[in-house]
């Protein structure tokens, strides 16, 4: 097997290192599934949706790592999509709003006040911190390759083109008129 080295296998690496990260965190709260409800307080209990949340958290991770790993080192433009839909509609949401309403809320204006809180210790501004650092890996991740699903198509040489036309156009290869040999 050859390993290719270049922006969609770099950007395949970054967003499964990306998807990966998010794994133990589900898996964390996947095993309480044994747990159907959850003490508030002392009189009150809910319903376990934590855990049920991250089964489904965990099965878009694997269809995310499938797509990645299949269709997307193929360079096919909707496995790109899929991706981007990954990251704008589930990743940002699930894991980056509710950190950002709570920074709205304890008041962290500015990111040095962030980096000093990671230095501090507090458990919010670690995965704060990381989930801003697997948001810009997977940014990074995505806008590296667009040139390799967007671009122009690399020309064949000329003389090879036309018989590649004639080829994409449905012509049978077997019943083309090739000359005699003497």
């Amino acid at each position: 097997m050859r390993i290719r080295l270049d922006s969609v296998s770099v950007s395949g690496v970054l967003l499964t290192i990306s998807l990966l990260s998010l794994v133990p965190s589900s898996l964390k709260v996947a095993s309480t599934w044994k747990e159907r409800v959850i003490w508030v307080t002392d009189k009150f209990l809910r319903y376990n949706y934590e855990s049920l949340l991250a089964f489904a958290s965990l099965a878009l991770i694997i269809i995310g790592i499938t797509v990645i790993w299949t269709g997307y080192q193929k360079r096919f433009r909707s496995s790109w999509f899929i991706l981007v839909v990954f990251v704008c509609v589930y990743f940002v949401p699930v894991y980056l709003l509710d950190i950002s309403l709570v920074m709205r809320t304890v008041g962290w204006p500015w990111w040095p006040e962030l980096v000093r809180q990671v230095k501090a210790g507090r458990p919010l501004a670690q995965d704060a911190a990381i989930c801003l650092i697997t948001l810009t890996l997977m940014l990074i991740a995505l806008v590296l390759p667009v040139r390799a699903f967007f671009g122009k198509k690399p020309l064949l040489p000329s003389g090879n083109q036309s018989k590649a036309l004639e080829n994409a156009a449905g012509a049978d290869p077997a019943k083309m008129h090739r000359p005699e040999k003497e």
